[in-house]
């Protein structure tokens, strides 16, 4: 059953909030049903080469945009305020650029999926204070997602490194050279989803250049980096220096993702020394 929807804008800001009329019975918001498209929603598109005998060339295809469909029933305390809400509800995502829409069903975790509006909202009054509410929206990526979850990842090797405390004080054994004791670096993604999630590393490090990996792919930056000016490597497919596109700068472009259902050892470790660290964000992704 649907428990709650929301529909924010570009901004974060709040188009649309509702809820299931059997949770809160004085919820002035009510959700009307699933949201057309959520299950199912999207189709599989690419073109066939015909046969000279039976059937066609199999080929690889890829999926569509996500057709989606809010609907909600709102009852407020008057016609001005009716009137109102219907105003607002008229612009949501009329500037043109992209918001969020969240669903929380019970028994399954929220999923979020990025949507634009790609018609004209429908409003039908029932009462003088009482209307149905209709938003078209298109999610140009049909995979949905849960919130992200972080880990902090140290450089292989981190702890280990010389350490002679020449000034000690501790009378009768005198300084002693220790060699540290390396930092367990071993850190997991997973994804419970039904399809192929691509984890996000960022990087804060001054080095000559770093390596990221998941599973047994891996992808390398050769270029220095300065702690103010962190690295984002998306494993979907590409890498941001400082919120910029710079992806033709890679040395190996062994993209990971961590497949339905699965788990997948990270690494992180520097090319040629350096200090810092990363962190490596993962969620369950679904269609």
């Amino acid at each position: 059953m649907i428990q709650k929807v929301l529909l924010t804008n570009s901004r974060g800001d709040i188009a649309l909030a509702a809820s299931s009329r059997e949770l809160d019975h004085r919820n002035e918001f009510w959700v009307d049903g699933t949201p057309t498209g959520w299950y199912g929603g999207f189709s599989m598109r690419g073109e066939n080469e015909e046969r000279l005998g039976h059937g066609s060339f199999p080929t690889t295809r890829t999926r569509s945009a996500r057709t989606l469909e809010v609907k909600a029933k709102i009852k407020l305390d008057s016609w001005d305020h009716a009137n109102y809400v219907m105003r607002q509800l008229s612009a949501a995502l009329a500037d043109g650029e992209q918001g969020e829409l969240t669903v929380e069903e019970t028994g399954v975790p929220a999923l979020t999926a990025v949507v634009e509006r790609t018609g004209e909202v429908l409003i039908a009054r029932t009462s003088p204070s009482a209307f149905t509410v209709s938003i078209p929206l298109t999610a140009p990526d049909p995979e949905m997602h849960t919130p992200w979850r972080e880990t902090t990842l140290q450089p292989v090797g981190a702890g280990v490194g010389m350490e002679f405390p020449f000034l000690s004080r501790d009378l009768g054994r005198g300084p002693v050279v220790t060699f540290g004791t390396a930092i367990a670096t071993d850190e997991w993604v997973w994804n419970e989803g039904n399809a192929q999630s691509a984890p996000v590393f960022t990087v804060v490090a001054d080095s000559a250049g770093f390596a990221v990996g998941v599973g047994d792919r891996r992808v390398t930056y050769p270029w220095p980096t300065y702690q103010d000016i962190p690295v984002t490597v998306d494993m979907a497919g590409a890498v941001y220096v400082g919120g910029v596109d710079q992806s033709h700068l890679l040395g190996e472009r062994g993209w990971g993702t961590v497949p339905p259902g699965g788990i997948e050892p990270v690494s992180f470790n520097f090319l040629s020394g350096g200090s810092g660290w990363a962190t490596v964000r993962h969620r369950d992704t679904y269609i």
